[in-house]
């Protein structure tokens, strides 16, 4: 009997540590056939998340352009609302040659368990936001990103991602 609650207390322990681990950590490929993209698509577009020790989301996008040319986007972010530094590759180039930290920046407020609301800002301006969400089958990565062209009309896309 002693054996049997041990083990159960055990497993109830696992469950729980499993279910605080945020549903978006793994490396996904864009699914190009099921999104809705501002033009072309890229030939190549990736994601990974990763959560740290004290909860912080790390994510990292890399794709390479319709026309051959490679960008990552990297951001490191817990899910509290507040902006944190985001970095592609010239904002890098620029931390690396001049000591000159981002100007953009990256957030996220949870709605549920597999959604959040994500805000990119650059000079303290919103440039773009949306709502980022994962299947309940955990196989599918979706996110909007609203955007307003140069006449202020707002667009919205979708990208869709299938877990690697």
């Amino acid at each position: 009997m002693r054996t049997t609650i041990v083990v159960l207390l055990a497993l109830a322990c696992a469950l729980d540590a499993e279910a605080q681990v945020p549903y978006i950590v793994g490396s996904w490929q864009l699914n190009v056939a099921a999104s809705r993209l501002p033009g072309p698509p890229p030939r190549m577009h990736v994601r990974r998340y990763s959560v740290d020790a004290d909860g912080t989301l790390v994510g990292l996008a890399i794709w390479v352009d319709a026309n051959g040319n490679p960008n990552f986007l990297q951001f490191a972010a817990k899910p509290d609302g507040k902006d944190y530094a985001e970095y592609n590759s010239q904002m890098l180039a620029a931390l690396q040659i001049g000591n000159a930290h981002s100007r953009a920046t990256y957030s996220e407020t949870p709605i549920d368990s597999h959604t959040v609301e994500w805000v990119d800002k650059f000079d303290g301006r919103i440039i773009t936001s949306g709502k980022k969400w994962v299947s309940t089958d955990g196989k599918t990565l979706s996110f909007t990103s609203k955007v307003k062209n140069a006449e202020g009309k707002e667009l919205e896309f979708l990208y869709v991602f299938d877990r690697q």
